[in-house]
């Protein structure tokens, strides 16, 4: 069984998923920031192991989708849409038109397949090519 739960405060479940994909298998060395400390927190179980997340933010006009990961067993299992699709269906609640993501350039055509368009230009995160999308909500 999956299921998404919503923190208002950054879980132990949120930061050992973002530790093990971010840092231990990507090499970032600067993924927790003050905006945990404002953003909701998404995780998802499978049989109640925890195994995805994301986070959602308020920013001047739109709202920002970031730190989305699946640990290697729950890749290809659809777990990452089912995350963006839950952060955007948050979003609407909210009252928010507009999502904007800063994703791994590897991951744009992911993303692209969820709706999201790329603008603005290309740029890296801790050597890491990254570019900016976005999608109407």
């Amino acid at each position: 069984m999956v299921v998404v739960k919503v923190y208002e405060r950054l879980p132990e479940e949120a930061i050992l998923i973002r530790t093990n994909v971010f840092m231990n298998e990507q090499g970032f060395e600067n993924e927790f920031d003050s905006i945990d400390e404002k953003a909701v927190h998404l995780v998802l179980f499978e049989n109640e192991m925890p195994i995805g997340t994301c986070r959602i933010f308020k920013e001047e006009d739109h709202y920002t989708i970031g730190r989305l990961a699946v640990l290697k067993r729950g890749r290809g299992k659809g777990y990452a849409k089912r995350l963006v699709t839950d952060a955007r269906n948050m979003v609407k609640e909210f009252g928010g038109s507009k999502i904007v993501i800063h994703a791994q350039k590897r991951l744009e055509k992911m993303y692209e397949h969820f709706g999201f368009k790329s603008f603005g230009i290309e740029d890296l995160d801790e050597g890491v090519a990254h570019v900016w999308m976005t999608k109407k909500v």
